[in-house]
């Protein structure tokens, strides 16, 4: 579907066809991102991998940490084990800290002031999601750029933008005055790497995929009999082990099926991140002209029936992209969310608040540019107990 937003040309790929023709046999034509005002101030003028322009700086490598990512959620396990026997436990907000948390550590390492950092970490990236999530008047109307010499119109863009400068400059200057004292055996961060190497990059991931997780509780819990099997599997698996490992979850075959399905159900971005055509090209026989915008309804191809009576066929399961602009981070999201995953239903068995019915839970989602769930999802833990030996 081609309509025009303002002034600019869009185009809509809604079915697998066009969707093959844009991703993979045309992709080199749309493998640029559409400029964005917001993101160019709050991300670094639009060098974060999801934003980069298709350049030498965007095909840059990223890595994952393994050690990390297990006492994270160790940490986790642990917060919600301290919470008192038969008490209602807001996981969303336990599985959000957690993600900010991964995230935090894994590019900036541990720091005294990790909790209120991460916190003002948080309250930066929701204020700048929001102001991501759609465009702004001079994207639409490009003949009236001219508004944002106004005084004051990007007043709060730069305010925003000047807090992330502050967090990043005391994270820099920490690391930069503990370099060479740092001991062997101490934890190695991304930032140690960048700052060693004297280079510039981002690391790949978002915690908006690791959202899933608390979407993929809402789901096993609407579906006794299925979280039933899952937490069977994952413990069965896992053994006597104090926590399930990575080695144990690329074993829990049914596991791994369930987090594909929440992704299938809850693309974490409904419309991937909008692509732009850089050449006049041809889609479906219909003419595309250079500068178009470019939206891949991958929530409507994962749910047409088309397709999903077939799985095995191409192109119906899109939640990280596809082709040179897939999620980078597709990998490690995959990875943390089925190992916190495993590690909730090895640890925990899990019932609904006394007042709410499987077929009563809320699973309203709220816009944006990702998805997550419109009210916090708050379930009752009772530690497991081949695990509470582990966790005293």
């Amino acid at each position: 579907m081609l309509l025009h937003l303002g002034q600019s040309p869009t185009l809509v790929v809604s079915s697998v066809e066009a969707a093959r023709k844009v991703l993979k046999t045309q992709d080199i034509a749309f493998v640029t991102r559409p400029f964005s005002t917001a993101a160019a101030a709050l991300i670094n003028g639009c060098r974060n991998v999801s934003f980069a322009p298709y350049d030498e700086h965007w095909r840059r490598k990223v890595q994952s940490l393994r050690r990390t990512r297990e006492e994270e959620i160790a940490l986790m396990i642990r917060k919600i084990s301290s919470s008192p026997p038969l008490a209602t436990v807001d996981l969303s907000g336990i599985l959000y800290a957690f993600s900010n948390g991964l995230i935090c550590r894994v590019v900036a390492g541990s720091c005294p002031a990790r909790e209120v950092r991460t916190q003002r970490f948080q309250e930066a990236i929701d204020e700048s999601t929001v102001m991501i999530s759609g465009p702004r008047l001079e994207e639409l109307f490009p003949s009236l750029a001219w508004v944002r010499r106004l005084p004051g119109a990007d007043s709060r863009l730069m305010e925003l933008a000047m807090k992330f400068d502050v967090l990043l400059d005391e994270i820099m200057t920490e690391h930069e005055r503990r370099a060479g004292r740092r001991e062997q055996a101490e934890e190695v961060d991304f930032l140690d790497h960048l700052l060693s190497a004297d280079t510039a990059g981002d690391y790949a991931f978002s915690r908006d995929d690791l959202k899933a997780i608390s979407l993929a509780m809402a789901e096993l819990m609407k579906n006794p009999a299925l979280m039933e099997r899952t937490q069977k599997e994952v413990r069965e698996v896992a053994g006597v082990r104090p926590t399930p490992t990575e080695d144990d979850v690329a074993r829990m075959r049914y596991l791994r099926a369930v987090v594909k399905e929440v992704f299938r159900l809850h693309i974490p971005a409904p419309l991937l991140l909008p692509r732009e055509s850089m050449e006049d090209t041809r889609v479906l026989g219909y003419d595309v002209p250079a500068g178009t915008r470019v939206f891949i309804n991958a929530w409507a191809m994962a749910t047409d029936p088309q397709w999903w009576e077939a799985p095995e066929d191409d192109f119906q399961f899109l939640p990280f992209g596809a082709a040179r602009r897939m999620c980078p981070g597709i990998n490690f999201a995959l990875c943390m969310v089925e190992l916190a995953l495993a590690g909730l239903l090895y640890h925990f068995d899990w019932s609904l608040p006394a007042d709410t019915a499987p077929e009563d839970l809320d699973m309203a989602v709220a816009p944006g540019i990702a998805i997550r769930r419109k009210a916090p999802l708050r379930l009752v833990a009772v530690p497991h107990s081949p695990s509470s030996a582990v966790l005293a």
